[in-house]
């Protein structure tokens, strides 16, 4: 299976002592939604790398299996508040709705590392916070 990871460094550690992480499963539903998926989630890293509290985020897919993953490590939970009901963040979560597919969930914790850290992430979405879609 093709597997492809980007991990981006935004405002890097600062002074956080405990850092707030989201990891997130999407799978898309139908071919037909990847290439709209692709160009908003586009629109969103382009949000992210302006956001002001966000230290890292992380992308995963595998394409051919219409599955992606996020990661996002933030300073705090008001920085991460900001950035969900801004644009074109607000646009990607009402639409995935009609995209999601089975399991899409996020899930999120406190960590005093605030590093990408993909098994933890995948083991977290085991018990996530919210479903978009439940199996």
């Amino acid at each position: 299976m093709v597997s492809l990871q980007r991990k981006v460094e935004v405002e890097g550690d600062g002074e956080s002592k405990e850092f707030l992480c989201i990891a997130t499963f999407l799978p898309v539903r139908s071919w037909r939604y990847v290439i709209p998926f692709f160009r908003l989630t586009g629109r969103v890293q382009k949000q992210l790398e302006h956001t002001k509290g966000l230290a890292r985020y992380g992308l995963r897919m595998e394409p051919l299996s219409k599955k992606f993953w996020t990661f996002t490590v933030w300073k705090g939970k008001e920085f991460m508040e900001s950035f969900v009901p801004a644009q074109p963040h607000n646009e990607a979560v009402t639409e995935f709705k009609e995209w999601a597919g089975e399991g899409a969930a996020f899930v999120e914790w406190t960590d005093t590392n605030g590093s990408i850290d993909w098994e933890t992430g995948m083991e977290k979405l085991r018990n996530p916070t919210f479903y978009y879609k439940k199996t």
